[in-house]
């Protein structure tokens, strides 16, 4: 299992093999196979910190494949609500630079999961995460990187490109009681659902 920082994700390969035999998930589909699979062990016996290790580890191992498959031209897919891998089609020589799934696409939310050194946040950080601290990561600066992003979760979304508050709103209100814990959703839907509501208002 992860000790230290070898820098070595124990469920990597887990997480290539469901992925690979599924068309689509969302991230609280695939840790439900990584616990069916048993690939889960209890990673701290702090309640929060153990649920964060666990989405630290599955969205690191999103994020490796993702640079990893890239060179056999395919692209990993990834957000909350959809995971896939998709082959680059062979005449498909070049793709859109604007293309969030490039691994050359300047993404703080990968940058955060790919850095080992976040894996022992502590539970103050972690509570700090949840209320706010993603905004450092998801600021934004008008940088031609964050309109990648923002356009990326507009069409994730399903808003229009000049979307207001009332309306992103709306959306959120519906997504979070889809996947809200006490109506039968996951604490790692949910949250990432918050942190792009977050990015998405800040955007505006």
């Amino acid at each position: 299992m992860f000790t230290g920082r070898t820098m070595i994700n124990p469920i990597l390969n887990i997480i290539f093999d469901i992925i690979s035999a599924s068309p689509h998930l969302k991230v609280h589909e695939l840790a439900e196979q990584l616990k069916v699979q048993k690939a889960l062990p209890e990673l701290d016996k702090d309640s929060h910190k153990d649920l964060f290790k666990i989405n630290f580890l599955i969205m690191n191992g999103l994020y490796q494949l993702q640079n990893e498959l890239f060179d056999s031209h395919h692209l990993v897919h990834i957000s909350a609500l959809d995971i896939y891998i998709e082959r680059m089609q062979p005449d498909q020589d070049t793709i859109n630079a604007d293309n969030q799934n490039l691994p050359s696409h300047t993404d703080p939310l990968k940058s955060y999961y790919l850095d080992w050194n976040n894996y022992d946040t502590s539970k103050e950080e972690i509570e700090a995460l949840l209320n706010g601290f993603w905004q450092r990561y998801l600021s934004c600066d008008k940088g031609a990187g964050c309109m990648q992003s923002r356009e990326a979760l507009i069409k994730k979304w399903q808003l229009p490109s000049a979307y207001d508050l009332p309306t992103l709103q709306k959306k959120w209100r519906r997504l979070a009681l889809s996947c809200h814990p006490d109506r039968g959703g996951n604490n790692l839907e949910f949250n990432q659902i918050k942190l792009e509501y977050e990015q998405l208002k800040m955007a505006l």
